[in-house]
Order: C-alpha cells, then structure tokens, then sequence
C-alpha cells in the first residue's frame, strides 16, 4: 500500500483559478473588513472573482463591482482573458457570503474551525466485511481506503487543512490514476465513516436482492404473461404513460391474479430492461428504438433512430431537376389591396442540383392548380423546360391541367399526357413526393432557411409557428398593426433570396464552397426553350369539354365567377358548330377575358376564343361601346355572308326541277325508278289541274321563284353599321 508524504506547513496558501495572472497585491491582509467576522478564514488567502461574488452574496455583478469601487471588500486588480479584473478575497465579504462558500464545499476548511472531538473507528471488522461483500462493492473500499489511511484519518479522525487537502488529492491523483478520488467525495465519505463506522467504505449496491421476485419466479407461477404483458402492452403505447404507472398498472393486475400482497414485483427499471431485450430477441431490432417508435410516433422515430438516404448528384445536371412546393410564410403583412393584415402564401421552384431558387409566386389566399402552373410556366420562361419535376402530394400539384394526375378520375395516358402542362411542354418524368414526408422534398430546408434567416429576424408581424412562439409582445405588434407594408416586404424578400443564392456553402457539402448560382452556372445544362406565345396559351386551367354552340363555347366556371352566361367565341368557331366533337380551353380564371381553344379529341390547338364577344349594350353610348357593336355585327354578317356564299356556290349535277323536266319530256323510252328498274313509259294527255283548272309554263314559275329570293335578300341588312 502507497502512501503520499504530507507536505510541510508552508503549503502555499489556494490562489485564483487557472488561466489568471495575479498582478501585486499588499501583504498585510487585513483579517476582518466592514466589521464582518472571518468565520476562521482570515488566515487563508482565497480569492474570488466578481461572478462567483455575486452569486455568494445573492447579487448582481455590476453590484459587486460598485462595492468594490467603494471600496467594501478587499480587492486587487489581475490581468485575465479579459484584460483587468477584480478578485475578492472571501474572508472580507459577509458572513452569508462566507458560509454559502462553505456549504458548496460541503465542509468547513480545517478540523479546528469543525471542532470535532477525537473519537476511534474499529479497524478490526474490515477483513470480515471485506471477505463478505461481493466485488462490486470491494471496489470503494480499495478506492478510498488507502488514501483516508495515507493521510492519517483514523488518528483522530480528521482530515487536512483545505489547502494542504487539495495538494494531497493532486499528488494522489497522479500516482493512482485508476482509483482518482475527489474533493467532494472525501469529505463525503469521512462524514459517513464518523457515522456508521467502517461499513461506509463498502458499496451498498445489492442489498434487495432477494426481496423482489424474479421474472422467473413470475413464470413458475404463471403470472408472467400476464404481469409483464399488460406493462408490455400499457407501456408501448402512443399515449406514452410514464414507466412507474405501467408498473404499477401490472402490481395491480397481478394481485388480482393471486399474487402475494407481502412480496414484491420486480423493479421498474427491470421491467423496462426485459422489454427491451424481448423485443431484441424476437424482432431483431433495437428494443430502445421500437419502444420510441410505439410511444411517439413514426415521424418522430425518423427523426432520431430511422436510416436516411444519402443522395448522390454527380449525374444530375443543373436545370435537369426540379422541385415544387407551398408554404404559408409566419409573418403578417399590409395588404397591397387594403389596409387588413394578412398572410401571405409562397409557391416556389427549386432547382435540385444546385439549390438555386429558379421563381417564386406570393399569394394571399390559399394556393390552387393556377398558381403551380404560373410558378412552372415563369422558371421555363427563364431557364428552359426541365427533364423531371419533383411535386408535393397536394391536390393542386395532382391536377389535370398541371401534371396530368388526378385521384377521382381514371384518365387515359395519352388524354392525360397531352392535356397537361407538363405535358405538352415536353417534361419526361413527374415524380410525386411520399406523402407527410418532408424531408423527401429539397425545398422543405430552403424553407427553413427563409423562416430562421428572414421571418424570425423582421420580427415584425411575425406570427410564430404556433401559439407558443407566439409571445404577448408579439400579439401586442400586431394589434397596432406595426407590420411592414407589401412594397417594404417585398423588396426585403428578393434581397433575401438573392443573398441565399450567392452564399457560400461548406467545402464538405454537396457544393463544395460553390454559391447556388455559381453551382448552377457550372452544372448547367443546356434545356429546351418555349415561344413566348406557346407559354401564354399554356398558363391557364383547363375547362370542361364541351360542344361549340350557336353563339359559342359556353365555360361554367367562368360563368359562376362573373355572375352572367359566359360565352367565348372566336371566327374559327364557325366551322365547329353542329359537329360531335368537343373542344376545351385554358384560360386564367381570375383574368379569363381570352381563353385557348385545343380539341377533345387529337388535343391540337384550334384557335383563340373571347369572352363575351356578342355581348352588346343596349345603348352604345360610348366609342369603345360603338367599336364593340360593329365588330360584332361584322362578325354575324361575315357569316351570313359566307353560309349564303356557300349555298349558291355553282356545282354539278341535277335539282329536283331537272329531274321532273326531263320526266315530262321524256314521253317515250324507258322510265327510271330509284330503285334501278326500268319501265317503258307512255305519253301523257294533257288536262287541267288547280284551282284554276290549268298549269302554269315552267318559266313563269321560275320567275316567280327568282322574285320571292330578292325580296327576302333584301331584308337582310348588308351595311356594318346601323343608320341613324
């Protein structure tokens, strides 16, 4: 057994605390300062910074320097970290300051301050007590009781002085690095000796054992399946009860099932343990990450114990992939329209290899098909149509008139292909989202970017994400309304993204240092561009098929947002009237004054249709009225014109008068049926039929039929304009 040689008396006395420079401090300490007593510490130099003073003394820092400003304690001047600093020496502050010091220390510094009397421990008991505890408890004992023996503690059971303790402890620690011992622990310890005697030198661990029955004593018994079953099936539930009422849940189960009142079940830890092994056994996975998966879900599970897939995008070139997604930004905003605070809506395109924000659209209601349409069709304007898209599982981005998809309807490939946007501008591969599953989308982390970056920082108007972020002061900012304006908000936003696009990236991501722009002008592909007129005719919704009427192509929805039949009509309509087909348009339904027509059938683009074309006023009051009845009223004449063109057009062949002329002069010969037989025929006698009891010469009829045709013309108006 080692022992430590005590120092001599001169230990020096416990100076400040590593890292601080003591700068000159006078010799002569007084021992008493304010008329506060020393409690026995004026022999000792300790010295305390202003943070550790001021908690001692229950008050400020700043107060604690004002009273050493004026000088209430003994002081001196160090140069630390921080450049200079006050110490303090403990024996000049008050005594609540020097015994809250002595309680952290969890005794007084010397044996003499204690006042303890000599007393003697019965050493002889400590190899029968050795020999009986098992090795988990032995190890205090080989632990502390060469060192209580080193430092003569059986002698008068007393320990050093503080500092000469302290040193002890150091030079211990560095010969006995297996068994190190602390300050805290020893004093501890050498109160429990003077206590219970040497029983404290043995660990206490394992003394139920023996008192509780065992999962096996349970199984004898057959209670085991159901004690430990209901603490299974309690504890792994959603609700997540705590561990103690599940266990007690099975004590109580287990009485009723005959178990002894007097004994006891195993613990509640033992019972955790066994479920978390069974669970191991039987499934082979993790019981700790199983039973999380059962109490919180399995979102949550994914968040702590669930794999994740570590994309690689060295073969996906920028401008090749895309993602979309919504999101109700957390802070209030002026209405560009009113005065009324609201929330506005962000629907953005993300470009997937270099993390570049390609086009955003802000909306105060709720986002549908139009707005995922009008982000889409503004980043193709900009950088080309993409290879593949990746979209949410929302009904919006499911529509027929973006992607093609819908969840009611059962749609054809090639119908759904072609009438989509996607579709017709060329996008090879739609790709939709795991539902309820964020992290699947790239975008979700761009959106936290603006939330922590953007509407946490404006503060103003910021609304929280729930209604604990919530706080009083924000709910008192918006009452008063004192929320940015749309115009302020707006510019703040693009500022914003565009410092999120120019920002470097860590050299260990998937970046390598690069900004998003600077990654998407290096990966950059080349990607096919659209006609500024093909974009238009794509940035609508769909409407129903239906078949052109009399005065065109009646669309019900538009008709329930203008309040009246809605109407389009287009010159190219004229042919489509009467047919079977149908056609279908896309249109803006919050702008739906031009709407393009494509067919039901091979989905071809057939022309443009205006809404409300043969609508007129009345009156026609004004230029613009006037313009609009003319152009109208040369459209029906336009058609008259062309059906009367169509119908007198010349063309071969024989009327019904031909015919019956040549039945009359054909008085001999053979006369055709229309069934194709053939019959000699015989001449006609002549006779009187009528009401005038004659015929009439054919020429006089033609005449007469070429004058009603005239006269019905002529009642026709030909002129564009109506007479005054």
């Amino acid at each position: 057994m080692s022992f430590v040689e005590r120092p001599h008396s001169g230990v020096p006395a416990l100076c400040v605390k590593a890292g601080n420079h003591r700068g000159n401090r006078s010799n002569n300490v007084p021992s008493r300062s304010n008329g506060c007593e020393d409690s026995g510490l004026a022999n000792r130099y300790i010295w305390l910074t202003v943070k550790e003073a001021g908690k001692l003394l229950g008050i400020t820092d700043r107060a604690v320097k004002k009273n050493c400003k004026n000088k209430k304690y003994v002081t001196e001047m160090v140069h630390g970290n921080g450049g200079k600093q006050y110490r303090i020496l403990l024996s000049s502050l008050p005594k609540k300051g020097q015994m809250n010091w002595r309680k952290e220390q969890l005794s007084v510094f010397d044996q003499e301050v204690l006042g303890v009397s000599s007393s003697s421990i019965d050493l002889t008991k400590l190899p029968e007590l050795y020999l009986q505890a098992p090795d988990y408890n032995r190890r205090k004992y080989d632990k502390y009781y060469p060192f209580f023996q080193s430092v003569g503690f059986f002698e008068d059971l007393k320990l050093p002085r503080l500092s000469e303790l302290k040193e002890l402890i150091i030079h211990w620690n560095k010969e006995h690095a297996v068994y190190p011992v602390g300050l805290k622990s020893v004093y501890k310890l050498a109160k429990e000796l003077k206590e219970k005697g040497v029983d404290a030198f043995f660990g206490g661990y394992g003394q139920n054992r023996g008192k509780h029955w065992s999962f096996a004593d349970l199984k004898k018994q057959g209670l085991d399946r159901v004690v430990f079953g209901t603490f299974r099936k309690t504890f792994l539930q959603p609700s997540a009860p705590s561990i103690r009422e599940c266990r007690g849940l099975a004590a109580e189960v287990a009485l009723r099932a005959g178990f002894p009142p007097s004994d006891k079940l195993p613990s509640a830890s033992a019972f955790l343990r066994r479920l978390y092994s069974d669970l191991e056994q039987e499934y082979g996975v993790s019981g700790t990450a199983a039973a999380y998966r059962a109490r919180y879900g399995l979102a949550a599970f994914e968040r702590k114990y669930g794999h994740y897939l570590d994309r690689d995008d060295s073969d996906c070139p920028a401008g090749y992939a895309w993602v979309f997604d919504h999101a109700q930004l957390d802070i209030m905003v002026k209405s560009p329209e009113s005065e009324r605070l609201v929330r506005f809506w962000i629907s953005a395109v993300l470009d997937m290899r270099s993390w570049k924000l390609l086009y955003y659209v802000l909306k105060t209601s709720t986002p549908n098909a139009q707005d995922v349409i009008d982000v889409y069709l503004g980043a193709v304007a900009r950088y080309g149509v993409p290879n593949t898209v990746y979209l949410d599982n929302g009904k919006d981005y499911r529509s027929k008139d973006f992607s093609g998809r819908t969840r009611k309807v059962r749609i054809e490939h090639d119908e759904t292909w072609m009438r989509s946007v996607l579709g017709q501008t060329g996008v090879a591969r739609v790709i939709f989202a795991i539902p309820f599953n964020a992290r699947a989308k790239r975008i979700e982390r761009w959106f936290l970017k603006l939330h922590e970056g953007f509407e946490r920082i404006l503060c103003k108007g910021y609304t929280g994400t729930n209604t604990y972020a919530r706080t009083d002061e924000l709910k008192r900012i918006i009452k008063r309304g004192d929320v940015l304006d749309y115009g302020d908000f707006i510019m703040m936003l693009d500022l914003f993204i565009d410092d999120l696009n120019n920002r470097k990236t860590d050299k260990q991501s998937k970046l390598h240092g690069l900004t998003p722009d600077e990654a998407f002008s290096k990966f950059l592909e080349e990607r096919p561009m659209l006609d500024g007129e093909v974009l238009i005719s794509l940035m609508g919704c769909t409407g129903n098929s239906r078949k052109i009427g009399r005065n065109g192509y009646e669309d019900v929805e538009v008709s329930k947002r203008i309040g009246y039949k809605a109407l389009y009509w287009g010159p190219w309509m004229s042919v489509w009237k009467g047919k079977k087909e149908t056609v279908y348009p896309r249109r803006n339904l919050i702008q739906p004054e031009k709407a393009y027509f494509f067919s039901g059938g091979t989905h071809e683009f057939l022309g443009i249709g205006y809404l409300d074309f043969f609508r007129v006023r009345s009156l026609a009051e004004t230029a613009e009225e006037q313009r609009a009845l003319s152009e109208a009223w040369a459209s029906v004449n336009g058609e008259r014109k062309l059906v009367k063109h169509a119908i007198e057009a010349p063309s071969s062949g024989l009327n019904g008068l031909d015919v019956f002329r040549m039945r009359l002069s054909d008085q001999k010969g053979l006369r055709i049926f229309r069934n194709g037989s053939a019959k000699e025929t015989k001449p006609l006698e002549s006779r009187k039929t009528g009401t005038e009891g004659g015929w009439s010469s054919i020429e006089e009829l033609d005449e007469l039929n070429e004058k009603m045709i005239r006269s019905e013309a002529q009642r026709i108006p030909e002129s564009d304009e109506w007479d005054d």
